[in-house]
């Protein structure tokens, strides 16, 4: 096979192995992107677990301060009803 010109002074050869070139060092770029993306991906896992798990203590919390409230509520409502029947008890 004969190591023909285009003009350029470039032969056939020349042209090929320059796009192989191009080639070899876009696929190592894209290895290179691949990995940081894997890396970033893991992260990314791993920071979504903990905030599920910070949620999830958050919520729990939430029911306990919503128990707690509840009770509370009950406790105020007996205490004023004692304090409104000795205002309005008449005097004796």
């Amino acid at each position: 096979m004969s190591d023909e010109s285009n003009g350029e002074g470039k032969g056939r050869l020349d042209r090929v192995e320059g796009l192989i070139d191009v080639l070899v060092n876009d696929h190592i770029a894209f290895r290179e992107e691949h990995r940081q993306l894997l890396k970033a991906q893991v992260i990314l896992y791993d920071t979504v677990q903990k905030l599920v798990e910070a949620q999830t203590a958050s919520d729990r919390k939430l029911a306990e301060l919503a128990e707690t409230q509840k009770h509370t509520d009950e406790r105020m409502a007996a205490l004023i009803g004692t304090v409104d029947d000795l205002i309005r008890r008449p005097p004796q």
